[in-house]
């Protein structure tokens, strides 16, 4: 289990810094957009296209699982908080396994339209010319999957640690 988990961690973990890779293009980007429009009244031809298609998926997306390995999504714990501790660890591993019964839907469906994408060659009519943005479809069944592999390590390290679901 501890292979696993290790596998799943630099997996997330190169995906992770992919995103960053994304984030810092997409400010550099915009960056010389704006200064190009200011300065010389001449912005980058498709800059808000490649953005929203491109760096803005590619930055939300591939960081899920390491987020998940690390246990931090959004959460509202107003009333798990309440809870003893055995209750809290049932409400967490009924948590996970239903995130994963999405997640497995979610790649499903994601890898399909992927799939499509790719073999009609998806492209986004832009100013000069055509922006492919089917290769950026792969992110999400991508992304999908190792989220589903982080919750899947984390259920089980939850599942085997002792005193997890044991009585208070």
């Amino acid at each position: 289990m501890r292979h696993f988990h290790a596998v799943v961690n630099r997996i997330a973990n190169v995906l992770f810094a992919v995103s960053l890779v994304f984030g810092f293009l997409m400010m550099a980007h915009v960056t010389v957009d704006v200064a190009a429009r200011t300065l010389f009244n001449a912005p980058l031809p498709g800059t808000g296209e490649i953005t929203a298609s491109w760096y803005m998926v590619a930055v939300a997306f591939l960081p899920l699982g390491w987020v998940t390995l690390r246990d931090q999504h959004v959460t509202a714990d107003l009333f798990v908080a309440r809870m003893s501790a055995r209750r809290q660890a049932v409400v967490a591993v009924m948590t996970d396994i239903l995130s994963m019964t999405y997640l497995v839907a979610f790649v499903w469906q994601t890898w399909i339209s992927a799939m499509k994408n790719t073999q009609r060659g998806e492209v986004w009519e832009i100013f000069g010319g055509y922006l492919p943005v089917w290769p950026v479809r792969w992110i999400l069944p991508v992304a999908g999957t190792v989220m589903l592999l982080a919750f899947l390590s984390r259920l089980m390290s939850r599942l085997t640690e002792p005193g997890t679901l044991e009585q208070d």
